[in-house]
């Protein structure tokens, strides 16, 4: 019987995704910032003077360096990976960079070193090494600034990223409607949905000062 009650959920999973996420094609979105598509999941590349930085890591290493060598991008340029969080849709491919500096929030990791559960029984992990960021610090990516920006709810430890050229990578932080509007993400998916939905009113400044959102599931707004 409980192996019928996990297929039936897995499938309602499934049936959720294909219905819901919309991400975009591997492609070019502006001069030196590119879509990954990995399935069901985006992560972007961004390429400048200082190398390639990648916002999250896909899911898994074979899809991001197939998207990668679409795009002419060597993955042996990755010098940075940002990870919007930690779970495995987003971290799959960091096997394929292994001298990769990897950054996470301060406050994402508990969900990796066993404090905090991901959902029931099930917990996050990390194998690669990695480096911390409190909520408004910044790493210099050649000549930009990549600024963490804490955005609870998805994950206790979420975090958005914005880069000066009015770049904002959003991670699972929202949902972009079909005519392009801003909404929570999607509340099954939240481990705290109350939360995620008052860090979305908390950024709408932030979303108005940014020329490109780049969302994990829903694609991409730009601002015209």
């Amino acid at each position: 019987m409980l192996e019928y009650i996990v297929l039936g959920a897995a499938l309602a999973i499934l049936v959720f995704i294909l219905n819901s996420f919309r991400p975009v094609r591997t492609a070019k979105v502006a001069d030196g910032l590119y879509a990954i598509n990995c399935a069901f999941v985006n992560l972007y590349a961004y390429r400048n003077d200082g190398g390639i930085a990648l916002f999250d890591a896909g899911l898994n290493s074979g899809m991001v360096r197939r998207g990668m060598k679409k795009l002419g991008l060597p993955p042996d340029e990755v010098r940075r990976i940002f990870l919007t969080h930690t779970d495995y849709d987003h971290t799959g491919g960091l096997s394929a960079f292994p001298n990769a500096e990897v950054f996470i929030s301060a406050t994402e990791e508990q969900m990796i070193n066993g404090r905090t559960a991901r959902r029931g029984f099930m917990r996050n992990s990390l194998s690669h090494p990695y480096k911390t960021l409190q909520d408004g610090e910044t790493v210099k990516h050649g000549g930009v600034s990549v600024k963490l920006i804490l955005t609870p709810g998805h994950t206790p430890g979420s975090a958005a990223y914005l880069m000066n050229e009015g770049i904002l990578v959003t991670g699972d932080l929202l949902r972009l409607t079909r005519s392009g509007d801003i909404k929570p993400f999607f509340r099954m998916m939240n481990k705290d949905h109350r939360q995620n939905t008052h860090t979305v009113t908390a950024m709408r400044g932030v979303f108005k000062g940014s020329k490109y959102i780049l969302t994990g599931h829903t694609g991409v707004h730009k601002k015209t």
